[in-house]
């Protein structure tokens, strides 16, 4: 063959090659890194707020049920405690100076107390569901249930699981840090089991007052993430010991009360909620100041101190 020849044939498959990687390219969805690409143009969303009934039932039963498994789980360790003592099974942990990096991590996990060992728990699910959300071929899967979408046809789940689902580093990152500077102080408050049913009831309040502002004035912004809950462990702290000093982490010269915390914080959501700020999503985290400080002034009251009928029938039933 001619080399001119063999040279435009070279060049021929060549162009087709990149033709064909170009179209595979151009066929795949592209990856979601924001909630602003999962709303989808069309007419003006219109909301039906009847849809909320069945979700508001869904927010009561998986609530009553959390409280129900909480108060379980204490009285299980309650008296897991007392058998220990009684036999005076005390663990011993050795150290190792030669350890590998599994035995490293099984000894940092040994080292937490309860409450470090739920939060570390908490934000190792929020971890597992963002590295999911960097799989291309599983982000259908995780817009459909873990994403909180006005639009969808069902709302309950997603909207329970979103609470666990972040997309941005930057987000993830900022919610972890902040749920773990708090953990002495709410494991202090609450306890490890009180502190799970605290957070999931805030996370579902929050998320439920988010889909009812969304419904109401034609929001068709979807949302995930753990902000309502934390927030509400923030503001529960917050009302708790008002007197206490704050920082901000890129500004920690300048301290503040934390009274004035909440306020500031209560002032700015509500702030954009009314006037439809959409870069946060600030019915849930208004919904989660106003769970905070309402649990800690009344709500403690009404569910958790009153969990000893529960606790009274689980012993009958557990013999």
């Amino acid at each position: 063959m001619h080399p001119l020849c063999r040279r435009l044939l070279y060049a021929e498959n060549g162009i087709v090659s990149i033709a064909r990687r170009t179209a595979r390219t151009l066929s795949k969805p592209p990856r979601i890194t924001s909630v602003k690409q999962v709303v989808t143009p069309g007419p003006e969303f219109q909301g039906n707020p009847g849809r909320l009934l069945g979700t508001t039932g869904f927010c009561i039963a998986v609530s009553g049920a959390t409280f129900v498994g909480c108060v379980i789980w204490n009285y299980e360790k309650v008296r897991k405690s007392l058998k220990e003592k009684i036999a005076g099974l005390l663990p011993s942990l050795s150290s190792k100076n030669n350890e590998s990096i599994t035995e490293k991590i099984k000894s940092f996990w040994r080292e937490q107390n309860h409450g470090k060992k739920l939060i570390l728990t908490i934000i190792t699910l929020n971890c597992i569901v963002f590295m999911m959300w960097q799989v291309r071929s599983l982000q259908p899967f995780m817009t459909k249930y873990f994403l909180s979408d006005p639009k969808a046809r069902q709302l309950g789940v997603p909207m329970f699981l979103s609470m666990f689902s972040q997309i941005a580093p930057f987000h993830l990152l900022c919610n972890m840090y902040v749920l773990w500077s708090f953990s002495d102080a709410v494991m202090h408050m609450f306890g490890q089991e009180q502190f799970l049913f605290f957070y999931i009831s805030a996370g579902l309040f929050s998320g439920l007052f988010s889909l009812t502002n969304k419904m109401f004035r034609g929001i068709p912004q979807p949302s995930l993430g753990a902000s309502g809950a934390i927030i509400a462990a923030l503001a529960a702290v917050c009302t708790a010991f008002p007197d206490s000093r704050l920082s901000i982490i890129f500004l920690p010269m300048y301290t503040f009360s934390a009274d004035s915390a909440v306020k500031a914080l209560l002032l700015f959501e509500t702030l954009g909620v009314l006037l439809k700020w959409r870069f946060f999503d600030h019915a849930a985290h208004l919904a989660g100041i106003l769970f905070g400080i309402w649990y800690v002034k009344y709500g403690h009251k009404i569910t958790w101190a009153k969990r000893e009928g529960v606790l009274q029938l689980w012993h009958r039933v557990r013999g």
